[in-house]
C-alpha cells in the first residue's frame, strides 16, 4: 500500500522520522503502518508510544505547508476515570513543560505532546519528546494505579 500525505511538510517530515527511527534505541521494537503515517514504538518492553505525522493545516502563516509530529502513549488501560482524577490530571498539566494529559475517544488516558516537523525539526527535540512522553507515562501509570488512601498524591 502506498502512504497518501496532504502536503509536502507531511511527506518529509514523516521521511525524517522514519530515518531517525531505524537508527534510533527504538529500532527494534519499532512498527511502520502500511496504511497512515504512523509508527508504534514499545519502550522498556512495556510502554507503547504511537507517533503520527501529520499535516497541521489550520495555522497562522499564510501559504505555508507544515506538519507535526504527535507522540502519545496510553496512561491506563481500563482505568475508572472518575471527577478526582480529572482534577488530578488537570492540575499536573500545569506542572508539564511539554505536552498534556487528554482522554481519547473511549475516555482512556493518554499522555500527548507535539513537535513541529518539516525541515527544521530537530532531531533531539523528537528525540527528547519521545523520551518524555515514555517517561511520563511510565511514571503516571504508577501513580495512578498504586493502591494507597491518596492515590493521586504525586
Amino acid at each position: 500500500m502506498v502512504l497518501t500525505f496532504v502536503n509536502h511538510a507531511q511527506e518529509l517530515t514523516y521521511q525524517r522520522v522514519l530515518d531517525y527511527l531505524k537508527t534510533s534505541m527504538f529500532k527494534d521494537s519499532m512498527h511502520v503502518l502500511e496504511d497512515a503515517p504512523k509508527f508504534n514504538l514499545l519502550y522498556q518492553e512495556t510502554t507503547l508510544i504511537e507517533v503520527e505525522v501529520l499535516p497541521w493545516e489550520i495555522h497562522p502563516w499564510e501559504d505555508s505547508e507544515l506538519a507535526i509530529v504527535r507522540a502519545s502513549s496510553h496512561i491506563t488501560v481500563g482505568s475508572t476515570v472518575d471527577i478526582d482524577l480529572i482534577q488530578f490530571l488537570l492540575a499536573e498539566n500545569r506542572k508539564m513543560r511539554f505536552g498534556a494529559f487528554q482522554l481519547d475517544e473511549a475516555g482512556q488516558i493518554l499522555f500527548v505532546h507535539s513537535i513541529l516537523g518539516g525541515e527544521n525539526m530537530d532531531v533531539l527535540e523528537l528525540e527528547s519528546c519521545l523520551l518524555s512522553v515514555a517517561a511520563i507515562a511510565t511514571n503516571y501509570d504508577d501513580i495512578i494505579t498504586a493502591t494507597s488512601t491518596s492515590p493521586y498524591s504525586a
